[in-house]
């Protein structure tokens, strides 16, 4: 059968495999562990296996001396001339009985001999397991093979007496094998008992992640209430503050659009119901004979109405451009030599828009400040756009051209301010005074809220111009300032440099 399924549906059904935080956690602990006791058990199996063959080779030699002593109880102080095989020699059965019953409890094989020459050995007793002729051997340990079977020995020479003691080296092993497989046996039961508090421990410390989860997925799409789980958690603390973080700006951003939806439905109803108003006059008048100039004046009023909300829906979505900008810092700025002609693109602009609304246009008077003769002026920027830099100031210059009055010039002064030494070298600061009648302190500080307007009912501005050259100051970390100027207002953006390196 042919998949005729679309690479969408594909896509969909590869989805990527999930990873366990904990089974990754659990994995590391138990190689971690698990390569620690390798390394600790290896290391103590051989020393194990020394210390026991230390310890059956002292066996040994604690039963060649226990044998020594127990000859030398069957024979007497002997006189300066006799010999020691005369009296042993008389005894040897008693001996014998003594040497089975006292090597048979420790396990190893004994055989006592009589050294008569260097050359001439003779036996007097050994045990029935015993390899014969052991005792030939130089004094001290080595290996014999008898009958096939590998042997450890000690040979204790005291005198004419020759002691030679041995353990079968097949049982040493079978003894050495036991030890290590118990030994092996309780490490790896231990292990498994690690590894398993492990996965207990790592399921109980991610307890708080998994609360956290379990709150967030109860909760509802619309709450934005801070998280509570796993504040307690020093490694959560973070995670759940940036979180709340995020849910503030979520709230924050949800309802500066409801405010600004409401604001815009209002403001934009109020010349709509102008227009509705001035349309229904215009029929009423075309229908009634005689009346045609009442229609025009009805209609000139309802182009006036659409020519109002058109500018209020420019300065609209120019605001809606402006606070969702969100590029990185430095990625749009403007070199400070370019400052002076946006201020002039904008100055321009602003007459020309003036002429055509109002037929007629104050002049403006600008001062701009030269910078000193520092290269350093020459590498600073400010982090706005050019062209956001000519609007901001195009909206003042339009709200000061607006309520301008008098003969004398609006009044327009671009300056390089000095920084206070510390990382800043400096500040632009733009500045726009008109000549008309101002705001009070208080109306200063509501301005620059939307849609808010002086005498809202008789002005013909959207309430928007401040607004936007705020955003547009604060999008480059600066401000603007609004004070009473006596007569008219006085608006100052102010802007901080950043310094670039020389190339």
């Amino acid at each position: 059968m042919t998949d005729n399924a679309p690479n969408g549906s594909r896509s969909e059904g590869h989805a990527p495999r999930m990873k366990s935080l904990r089974h990754r956690l659990v994995l590391a602990l138990a190689l971690a562990t698990g390569a620690l006791w390798a390394a600790v058990g290896w290391w103590r199996v051989g020393v194990l296996q020394g210390e026991l063959e230390a310890m059956l080779d002292e066996r040994l030699v604690a039963s060649a001396h226990m044998v020594a002593s127990i000859v030398h109880q069957f024979q007497p102080a002997p006189a300066p001339a006799a010999p020691l095989v005369d009296t042993t020699t008389q005894q040897q059965p008693q001996l014998q009985q003594q040497l089975q019953s006292v090597i048979a409890r420790d396990g190893v094989a004994c055989e006592v001999s009589l050294v008569r020459s260097e050359v001439e050995v003779l036996p007097i007793a050994r045990t029935g397991d015993a390899p014969a002729h052991s005792t030939l051997g130089a004094p001290g340990f080595g290996t014999i093979t008898k009958g096939g079977k590998a042997w450890r020995t000690y040979v204790l020479q005291d005198g004419e007496l020759r002691v030679a003691t041995s353990d079968r080296l097949d049982l040493r092993a079978q003894l050495t094998q036991s030890a290590m497989r118990s030994l092996v046996l309780t490490f790896t039961v231990a292990l498994a008992g690690v590894w398993l508090l492990v996965w207990l421990l790592v399921t109980r410390g991610l307890g708080p992640l998994a609360r956290l989860q379990q709150e967030l997925r109860q909760r509802q799409p619309q709450a934005t209430e801070p998280v509570r789980a796993g504040q307690d958690v020093r490694e959560l603390r973070p995670l759940v503050d940036s979180l709340n973080a995020l849910l503030a700006r979520a709230r924050s951003a949800i309802e500066h659009e409801r405010r600004w939806t409401a604001d815009a439905a209002h403001e934009l109803r109020t010349p709509l119901t102008a227009i509705k108003t001035q349309v229904q006059v215009a029929q009423l008048a075309l229908a009634t004979p005689g009346r045609d100039a009442v229609a025009h004046e009805a209609l000139d009023a309802a182009l006036q109405g659409i020519a109002h909300m058109h500018g209020t829906l420019e300065q609209l979505l120019q605001l809606a451009r402006v606070e969702g900008a969100a590029g990185p810092e430095g990625e749009h700025s403007t070199p400070a030599a370019a400052i002076a002609q946006a201020l002039e693109r904008a100055v321009q602009q602003s007459r020309q828009r003036a002429l055509h609304e109002r037929g007629t246009a104050p002049a403006v008077q600008v001062h701009c400040q030269p910078p000193a003769q520092d290269p350093s002026w020459q590498r600073a920027s400010i982090a706005v756009p050019a062209a956001l830099l000519a609007s901001a100031i195009g909206n003042l210059l339009d709200n000061a051209l607006r309520h301008h009055a008098g003969d004398a010039p609006v009044e327009c002064a671009l300056a390089l301010l000095p920084g206070n030494g510390g990382d800043v070298p400096g500040f632009v600061e733009i500045t726009v005074r008109d000549h008309g009648p101002g705001l009070t302190e208080d109306e200063c500080a509501q301005a620059t809220r939307r849609f808010w307007r002086k005498g809202a009912s008789s002005s013909t501005g959207s309430g928007l111009g401040l607004t936007i050259a705020r955003r547009i100051a604060e999008s480059g970390d600066g401000s603007l300032q609004l004070a009473p100027a006596q007569p008219g207002l006085q608006a100052r953006l102010r802007w901080p440099l950043r310094q670039h390196p020389t190339p």
